[in-house]
């Protein structure tokens, strides 16, 4: 086991443990808001389906996945967890994003992280109608401002930042 490896145990085993002390009335809104996120993402996602941006991202090899890495946060957890959704088990030894499968991302586009699900490169963002292009980020403005909604059910800072 590599040491990120365990430090993703540590930290899933950590934010578990915090879902799991929720009183009932708060894990039923995390849930409630969990849905609201997934929701979202994936509008964010079918707005960029509008140009194939899956083709695009094949056609270059999804450098900026190949790019990114660790982006997954406490938050997008919680939001595994109040769904109930299986978690996947992150691949360290490949390289490149450890969430980056093959041939595409382990998440599906509603569980992925903030950066993951708000970048567009230019390719993709020069061929979306200008409206459209607002649109998205006003789409991402709502999505940061639900991950502070969940953050703000748990003590003070509790779970800001990548879960690594």
């Amino acid at each position: 086991m590599t040491g990120w490896d365990r430090e993703w145990l540590e930290g899933v085993s950590r934010v578990t443990a915090a879902f799991e002390r929720l009183p009932g009335s708060v894990r039923q809104d995390l849930e409630s808001q969990a849905r609201g996120m997934v929701a979202h993402k994936q509008a964010m996602q079918q707005l960029v389906g509008q140009v194939d941006a899956a083709s695009h991202c094949a056609g270059c090899g999804g450098a900026c996945c190949a790019k990114g890495k660790y982006h997954f946060s406490s938050v997008d957890l919680l939001v595994y967890l109040a769904a109930g959704q299986p978690l996947f088990a992150p691949r360290f030894d490949n390289g490149l994003c450890p969430f980056l499968g093959e041939p595409e991302c382990l998440m599906p586009p509603g569980y992925r992280p903030f950066n993951c699900i708000t970048f567009n490169c230019d390719l993709i963002e020069d061929q979306l109608p200008r409206d459209e292009v607002a649109r998205f980020y006003r789409m991402e403005q709502e999505l940061a401002t639900r991950y502070a909604e969940i953050r703000a059910l748990f003590p003070a800072r509790n779970m800001d930042g990548a879960l690594l």
